[in-house]
Parts: C-alpha cells; sequence; structure tokens
C-alpha cells in the first residue's frame, strides 16, 4: 500500500485507499492511524475524531490538517534542534500569524464576547509575549525563555479546545488546533535547540547586531523579575536589598552598541556578570512562598551569564580578526566545517566533510593551538580557521600536482 510523508510533519504520511473508497488514512510514525481524508464535492477534508478541518483542493494539505488535530490534541511532538537561529525564530514566528484566524472564529464562536472570553484573552496576551520576545532566540537561555512564554498560549489554548462544545466546537477546534500544534512542536524544538546549541547560538556572536538583541533580552528579563518582586505585598529586608543590587546592576548595562569593539564586549560582559551575580542573590534571598520570582531570577540568571559567555568569545574572536583579515571571515571559514565541543583534556576536533584536520588544543594560558601553528590564537575559531586555510590549501596544491 503507497503512502506520502507531509512535508510539513515528516513523522505522519498519507496511506492511500486499499480500494476503490473516497477515504485515505493518515497514519503516524508507527504506522497507527490518527485520522482520514475524505473526498468532498470535488476537494478534501482531514478528519480526526468528531473534528474536521476546512475543505482543502490537495488531499495532502487536509492530511496535514489531520496531524495538526493529533499534535494538538496528544503532544506528539518533534524534539529536533533548530539548525540555526533563523530556522528558530522563522518557525516562532507562525505562531502570532495565527492571532487574527483565532480573533474571526472566537467573533463567530463568541459573538460580542470574543475579546473577554477568558482563554481567549490570554491567548492574545500570549501571543503579544512571543512578539516582544521573537529575538530573544539568541542566547540556549533565551530559547528556554521563548519556550516557557509559549506557555502562555498553549495553556489556555488547550483548556479552550478541551472544553468548547458544539457551535462553539465547530468554529474553534482547527484554530485552536494549530496554534496548539505551532506552539506545542516549537516549545519541544528550542528545548532540544537549548541542549544542543548549533554554532550561532553558542560561542561568539555572528555579528554585533545579534549581542545587542541578546542584550536587551537580559534588561527584559530583568524588568520581569523586578515587576513581580516589586508587587510582592512583603518582602524580608535581605530581598528588599539584593533587589536594590539588582536594580543598580541593571543601571550599569550598556545602554548602546555593546559588540562593535574587543573594549565594548568585556565591559558589557563584566556588567553582565555582575547582574546575574545579583539575580542569584535575589533568588537566595526571596522567600520560599515566591516561587515565580525564583524561577525568573533563575532565568535571568542563566541569560545573563548565556550573554556574558558569547560576549567574551567575541572579544577573543576580534582579537584574532586581523590574523585573517576580519570576523566574516573567519565565520565564513567555518561556515562548511565543523568544529567540535570540548573534552575533559581540553581538545576540541575540526572537521571538514569526512576529514579531520585538528584537532586544536587549549594551552596553558588558555590561547588555542594545532599541527602547524606556531603561534596559538587567542580563540577557539581562529584555530580551527587556520587549520582549515591549511587543509584546503594542502588539497589545492594535490589538485594542481
Amino acid at each position: 500500500m503507497s503512502s506520502q510523508v507531509l512535508q510539513a510533519f515528516p513523522a505522519f504520511r498519507l496511506r492511500s485507499p486499499a480500494d476503490d473508497s473516497a477515504t485515505a488514512y493518515v497514519v503516524d510514525a508507527h504506522d497507527l492511524v490518527v485520522g482520514q481524508v475524505d473526498a468532498v464535492g470535488g476537494g478534501y477534508r482531514g478528519r480526526s475524531g468528531a473534528d474536521s478541518g476546512p475543505n482543502r483542493t490537495d488531499a495532502l494539505r487536509a492530511a496535514e490538517d489531520v496531524a495538526v488535530f493529533h499534535i494538538a490534541m496528544h503532544g506528539d511532538v518533534e524534539h529536533q534542534r533548530y539548525s540555526g537561529a533563523s530556522e528558530a525564530r522563522a518557525a516562532v514566528a507562525l505562531i502570532p500569524l495565527q492571532r487574527q484566524e483565532i480573533v474571526d472564529s472566537a467573533a463567530r464562536a463568541y459573538f460580542f464576547h470574543a475579546l473577554r472570553q477568558e482563554h481567549v484573552a490570554a491567548i492574545l496576551d500570549g501571543l503579544e509575549a512571543i512578539v516582544r520576545e521573537h529575538f530573544a532566540i539568541g542566547t540556549r537561555a533565551g530559547c528556554r525563555r521563548v519556550a516557557r512564554l509559549l506557555d502562555q498560549v498553549r495553556e489556555p489554548a488547550r483548556a479552550l479546545l478541551s472544553q468548547a462544545a458544539d457551535d462553539e466546537r465547530d468554529w474553534m477546534a482547527f484554530p485552536l488546533a494549530r496554534l496548539l500544534a505551532f506552539a506545542d512542536m516549537a516549545a519541544g524544538r528550542l528545548g532540544a535547540t537549548a541542549t544542543a546549541p548549533p554554532a550561532d547560538l553558542d560561542g561568539p556572536f555572528p555579528d554585533p547586531h545579534a549581542a545587542d538583541q541578546a542584550l536587551a533580552t537580559a534588561f527584559r528579563a530583568y524588568r520581569d523579575v523586578q515587576a513581580l518582586a516589586n508587587a510582592l505585598p512583603t518582602l524580608p529586608e535581605a530581598a528588599v536589598q539584593a533587589l536594590r543590587t539588582l536594580d543598580d546592576a541593571a543601571s550599569q548595562l550598556p545602554s548602546g552598541p555593546c559588540a562593535k569593539t574587543r573594549a565594548d564586549c568585556r565591559t558589557a560582559s563584566s556588567r553582565l556578570d555582575e547582574l546575574a551575580t545579583a539575580a542569584r542573590n535575589l533568588d537566595a534571598a526571596a522567600p520560599d512562598t515566591a516561587a515565580e520570582v525564583h524561577a525568573l531570577a533563575q532565568e535571568l540568571t542563566a541569560i545573563a551569564a548565556d550573554t556574558s559567555a558569547r560576549l567574551n568569545a567575541t572579544a577573543l574572536l576580534l582579537e584574532d580578526a586581523g590574523r585573517h583579515g576580519s570576523v566574516r571571515t573567519i565565520l565564513s571559514t567555518l561556515q562548511d566545517a565543523e568544529l567540535g565541543a570540548e573534552s575533559d583534556a581540553g581538545t576540541r576536533s575540526v572537521r571538514v566533510g569526512d576529514s579531520e584536520t585538528g584537532p586544536i588544543q587549549r594551552t596553558e594560558d588558555g590561547r588555542w593551538t594545532g599541527p602547524g601553528i606556531t603561534d596559538p590564537y587567542h580563540s577557539p575559531e581562529g584555530a580551527a580557521a587556520a587549520l582549515i586555510d591549511h587543509f584546503r590549501d594542502r588539497q589545492a596544491a594535490a589538485r594542481r600536482a
């Protein structure tokens, strides 16, 4: 029996009918039927349980609607990391785009009370939060922050989907399911990306603008902690003092570009370290009953620490830029290569395709060297780029010979 993989949801397939019937089935990765596609009035409609999607002109689109319903109802989400920040941001950007359909469907389901309906209002507030934090996806902790904020959309959407019935469900089921499917997949994949970040979410920032966005995320995270702590009816004196220290540390953050020069990077990194320490102290001093303050203080600590580490790595890369021409030259050299994680012995593999050109090795004074490098580099990226250049020069010489 033939089947076609759904491009938008590769874990699902549309299985052709066994006979001349008008019904085809959608199956998951375990070959279990999760819904069906019916031929209706010259088009197709996906159905999962009692819920149906809109009429489609393409059977595969209708099958994708079935996958949407299944993911929304059962949380069957991908946990494969994103290839980079741009892919992650593009996936998250799809979520706020569902706003208008939620608003339009709610107007038909709840009439004049639509925007005051408890769950609809919460969904719209959650979508606004996602829009504000779109560029937080620049560090591992930023990915986790966006994944957490997605719960502000997922929880009310899932609650409304579970309780909607009759005409309300007819209008709301598919828009809610699609919103949930996108949000569930993004949350799962952001978590995987934070655990094993791709190159442009770890190490030096790829450009100064990315560093500025990460710094802005740290400041917004601070504002969240500040607002929540100030809203508590009482705070122990130690927590009041810790909050003042946090405010002072945040006021020292750079207000302009933070990564144009080595000195900028190091200044911003030092200020972020102070912010992380202050957030850690507030976490320790806050009352046990303030669970949300603890959670947001820990999130701020992680965001500040991640951003500081990336700025330090950027400063080291800028130290090496002159030896290669520019930062862009180094990053371009590394684009088609793979720089491995640091081992316990202080080495990192450098691979170009199937060929190992390294490894590079951390020196006693914290620099990086490798085969054929007589003057160690400040950054692992600088050393790796040197090995890759040597490797490609040898390949070119071999071709000429």
